[in-house]
């Protein structure tokens, strides 16, 4: 098969990449590297969120497996949930159902998402690099222009909430998370009834940067002949 790296279509996909606030389809550069026998579709989650979560345009896409990191895995919970799209399995990153803190539930405050905020409304590719800087991303200087940047992204990040989904899934679904993550309490998925289908996994590293760490540990997952 042939490896496919780009930021749209409605093919499906035998892996489907879907990225993080701020970072272009080719942050998943390394992990497509990995998985040469692998058909891969990869997107930043603007592209996503234009193609599959727009409800003018309905789309629906079944089988494959997707993977999200941070933001890009709301997003495929939200598609989920639309009905847009329909994995064979789902591999969630350093992703959340629910973004920001709520009783009972740990997350981002609100506070610090409307900060985020204003800054990305003020000088977006500023705001972003200071972003990646304060919890250690990688690219600051190799920011995509325009779009990547835009505030819909925490628009997005802020309105997701598919906790209940989480708990009705009964498709294959790993979660990856990573101790000491400022962004994504690693304590998330105590907070819900997971049904078995739903399997928690250990990034190698701590951080909201675990996944730039952890390429043959995905690629091993994605493809168990890979690496």
């Amino acid at each position: 098969m042939t490896v496919a790296h780009r930021e749209s279509g409605k093919a499906v996909p035998a892996v489907g990449l879907v990225g993080g606030w701020s970072f272009p389809a080719e942050m998943f550069a390394p992990l497509v590297r990995r998985l040469p026998s692998v058909e891969v579709s990869a997107h930043d989650w603007k592209g996503f969120a234009d193609t599959w979560l727009d409800d003018g345009v309905p789309v629906e896409v079944a089988g494959g497996t997707w993977l999200g990191w941070s933001l890009g895995g709301g997003l495929l919970l939200e598609a989920i949930a639309r009905g847009n799209i329909r994995p064979d399995r789902l591999v969630l990153v350093s992703a959340t159902p629910r973004f920001l803190a709520a009783d009972g539930w740990p997350g981002a405050a609100l506070g610090e998402w409307r900060a985020l905020r204003r800054a990305a409304l003020a000088d977006a590719r500023s705001a972003a690099c200071g972003f990646r800087r304060h919890f250690g991303l990688p690219g600051c200087a190799v920011l995509p222009p325009g779009e990547s940047d835009h505030v819909s992204g925490l628009d997005w990040l802020a309105a997701i909430d598919r906790r209940d989904l989480l708990e009705t899934l009964d498709m294959p679904v790993e979660v990856w998370l990573a101790p000491d993550d400022p962004l994504i309490p690693s304590t998330w998925s105590e907070q819900l009834a997971l049904p078995r289908t739903v399997i928690g996994r250990r990034l190698p590293k701590s951080g909201h940067a675990a996944l730039f760490d952890a390429w043959d540990d995905l690629a091993r997952a994605l493809d168990p002949g890979a690496v």
